[in-house]
């Protein structure tokens, strides 16, 4: 027996200037880095224009998410023409009055093999995925810790497939870039518990356009050390 982050039951909350107002969002993933650093990825919303009377809905409209650590913010805005502002990175005391990050563990088994899994996702527990990305030498790069939302499994051969996210993870590109700003968000797959395959949000050309948007379209394979975990807690 273990624990786990209950992610159903995890919040980021973020206080705007003048106590205006306490967004509390779910957590939607977890990163830990090697030296100690946490940044907890929050769920997606629309851009809404806070507490008006009417035409609460953005327009043009995009989505919005954030990464936070005890220290630092990184908010992305999805779905409109890039321009240099569509990942904002900065510390947090220097935008918010607060905030404040509530990871709720729960006790939790792993499954010990493929036919666990099949059959935890079959009788409809609770899964959340851990995984350990691994450099060329072994190291490992980051533990992340996610729900699974989707799984695919087939109960006659005994074989399953992860495919979720969004989650956050050290992009190899920025390697000279520190803390919140050397992450990527993506979605993952493994079938495995050796490897993983990432799609990472980027900018991504729109047709024979110089239009750019954010897109997830750039494939990551990795090695990794991959498990499942059903909440009992």
């Amino acid at each position: 027996m273990t624990s786990i982050c209950d992610f159903s039951r995890s919040f980021a909350t973020f206080v705007t200037e003048g106590r205006g107002n306490n967004a509390r969002i779910q957590v939607e993933a977890i990163c830990d880095l090697p030296g100690g650093d946490r940044y907890v990825l929050v769920a997606s919303c629309k851009a809404e224009s806070t507490y008006a009377e009417d035409d609460l809905f953005r327009r043009p409209n995009y989505d919005f998410c954030a990464i936070f650590s005890e220290e630092e913010y990184c908010i992305v805005r999805v779905g409109l023409p890039l321009t240099a502002c569509w990942r904002d990175i900065g510390l947090n005391r220097d935008r918010f009055e607060d905030v404040r990050i509530n990871l709720a563990e729960v006790a939790a088994t792993e499954c010990s093999d493929a036919r666990e899994i099949v059959r935890a996702t079959l009788t409809n527990a609770p899964l959340v995925g851990r995984t350990e990305l691994l450099g060329g030498d072994g190291e490992v790069l980051a533990r992340l810790r996610y729900p699974v939302k989707t799984m695919n499994v087939n109960d006659i051969e005994w074989i399953y497939q992860v495919d979720t996210g969004p989650i956050i993870a050290p992009s190899p590109d920025r390697r000279g870039d520190a803390g919140v700003e050397a992450l990527d968000l993506a979605f993952i797959a493994w079938n495995r518990p050796d490897r993983a395959e990432l799609i990472v949000l980027t900018p991504t050309q729109v047709g024979h356009s110089d239009d750019c948007v954010g897109h997830y379209s750039k494939v990551r394979k990795i090695a990794a050390r991959n498990r499942i975990l059903t909440l009992t807690g």
